[in-house]
C-alpha cells in the first residue's frame, strides 16, 4: 500500500499540514487577540477598566467594615459597553447594566418560544419540599438528568411548575434575534463561547442554585421576572470559605454550621436582576442565586476562558489550581471545537453524576448539623 498521495506529498505530511492548518485557522486567533486588544484597547474600555479596578481597590477596604451590609456592584451605561465592544466581558470586576427598557411580558414570550419550537435541553424541577437548598449545599443537592426534546414538549411540562430548562446550551445567536432588538444581540453575542438558558415556573420564592462559581467570564441577562444574586470576591472566598471544586465546577463544602447565619458574616455583595437588566462578572465569582415565582427567564452567556486572569483569580488550592489551568488550556487551544461542544452540552450530567457518588453521606451529615433546623 503505497504511504504517499497522488500528488506525491506523503500520507504523514498532509496530516501535519491538516494539523497544522487547523490551529493556525481556529486556536491561533485566541492567542493574538488579546495581544492586539492590550495595545489597541478603546478608549471606552479604558474608561470601564480604570473605573473597575479603583472600585475594586476600594471595596477591599469596605470589606473590613460591618459584614451584615451588603455592598452593590457598578452600574455601566449600556451605550459605553456598545462602544468597547466585546472587551466589555472581559473585565477584571463585577457590573451592572440595562439592556433595554421595552420589557418582554411571559405572556409575548412564550408563543415566540413556541413558535420556534426548537429543540432544547430540560430537566424535572427540583423538588424543594424533598429537598431544601440552602446558601451553601450545593454539593447535597440532587437533580433529575437532562431530556431533549421540542420546547413545546418542555413547555407541557414547566407551565405546570414540574421541568425546568436549566444549563440548556442548546441557545444560539439566531435564537435571541427574535426577542432581543438587533443592538443587544450584536453588543451581546459577540465573542462569547456558548450561552445557557434558565427558565423555571415555580409557585414560591427559592434558593434556586447554592454556591458556586464557574472558571469563565460570565454575563447574565434577565428577560421576564427577577432573580436575586449573591456574590463573593475571589479574595474573600479564598480566606472565609471551604472552596473546592466538583467536575470543573467550584463549589463551597456544606460546613455543619447554619448555613444562612454564616452567610450574614461573610462580606458580599447582592444585586437583584429584573426584565432588561443584566449582570456581568468574572471568573470564580462565587454566587448564589434566588428565583422569583412565574415563568422566570434568564440567560447566561460565557466567555472564552482566560488562561492567566483565571489563574491569578482562583481562590482555589495550588493543586487544584494546576488541575483546573491544564483543562481549561486544553480547552482553548488543544481540543477541537466540536469535543469542546460535546463536552460543554453533557458537562451538567457529569457533574450531577458527581454529586450522586456522595449524595447520601452529605445529606445525612447535613441533615443532623445545618440542615436540622429544616427537618
Amino acid at each position: 500500500m503505497s504511504s504517499s498521495l497522488p500528488n506525491g506529498v506523503s500520507i504523514k505530511s498532509a496530516l501535519w499540514g491538516a494539523v497544522a492548518g487547523y490551529f493556525v485557522t481556529c486556536k491561533l486567533p485566541k492567542v493574538i487577540g488579546p495581544i492586539g486588544l492590550y495595545f489597541s484597547e478603546p478608549g471606552a474600555c479604558s474608561v470601564m477598566r480604570e473605573t473597575l479596578l479603583a472600585t475594586h481597590k476600594i471595596a477591599k477596604v469596605q470589606y473590613k467594615g460591618d459584614p451584615t451590609e451588603p455592598l452593590e456592584f457598578p452600574s455601566i451605561p449600556f451605550s459605553l459597553i456598545e462602544e468597547c465592544g466585546p472587551e466589555s466581558f472581559n473585565m477584571p470586576f463585577p457590573y451592572t447594566f440595562k439592556w433595554t427598557e421595552d420589557n418582554i411580558d411571559a405572556k409575548d414570550l412564550v408563543p415566540m418560544f413556541l413558535a420556534k419550537n426548537k429543540t432544547v435541553s430540560y430537566r424535572p424541577a427540583a423538588d424543594f419540599g424533598l429537598n431544601k437548598n440552602t446558601p451553601f449545599n450545593f454539593l447535597v443537592t440532587k437533580l433529575g438528568s437532562m431530556k431533549k426534546g421540542s420546547f413545546d414538549e418542555a413547555w407541557q411540562c414547566i407551565s405546570k411548575g414540574k421541568c425546568s430548562l436549566y444549563f440548556d446550551n442548546t441557545w444560539v445567536k439566531d435564537d435571541y434575534e427574535s426577542i432581543m432588538p438587533d443592538n443587544v444581540v450584536k453588543t451581546l453575542i459577540h465573542g462569547y463561547d456558548f450561552g445557557s438558558m434558565f427558565m423555571s415556573n415555580y409557585k414560591e420564592y427559592q434558593l434556586t442554585a447554592p454556591a458556586h462559581a464557574a472558571p469563565f467570564k460570565s454575563l447574565a441577562t434577565q428577560i421576564t421576572q427577577a432573580k436575586k444574586w449573591v456574590f463573593f470576591d475571589p479574595f474573600i472566598s479564598k480566606d472565609y470559605l471551604p472552596v473546592d471544586q466538583n467536575a470543573l465546577v467550584t463549589v463551597v463544602q456544606s460546613m455543619a454550621q447554619d448555613h444562612e447565619e454564616t452567610l450574614k458574616k461573610i462580606p458580599r455583595y447582592e444585586v437583584v436582576t429584573g426584565p432588561g437588566d443584566g449582570l456581568y462578572f468574572p471568573e470564580y465569582w462565587i454566587h448564589i442565586v434566588y428565583t422569583e415565582p412565574g415563568v422566570n427567564t434568564m440567560t447566561n452567556w460565557r466567555m472564552p476562558a482566560q488562561i492567566w486572569s483565571g489563574f491569578k483569580t482562583s481562590p482555589h488550592t495550588p493543586l487544584n489550581k494546576a488541575y483546573l489551568t491544564f483543562n481549561f488550556f486544553a480547552k482553548e487551544y488543544i481540543f477541537p471545537d466540536w469535543l469542546i461542544r460535546w463536552r460543554i452540552n453533557s458537562g451538567q450530567d457529569a457533574q450531577q453524576a458527581d454529586v450522586h457518588k456522595m449524595f447520601t453521606y452529605r445529606k445525612n451529615l447535613f441533615d443532623e448539623n445545618a440542615g436540622a433546623k429544616y427537618n
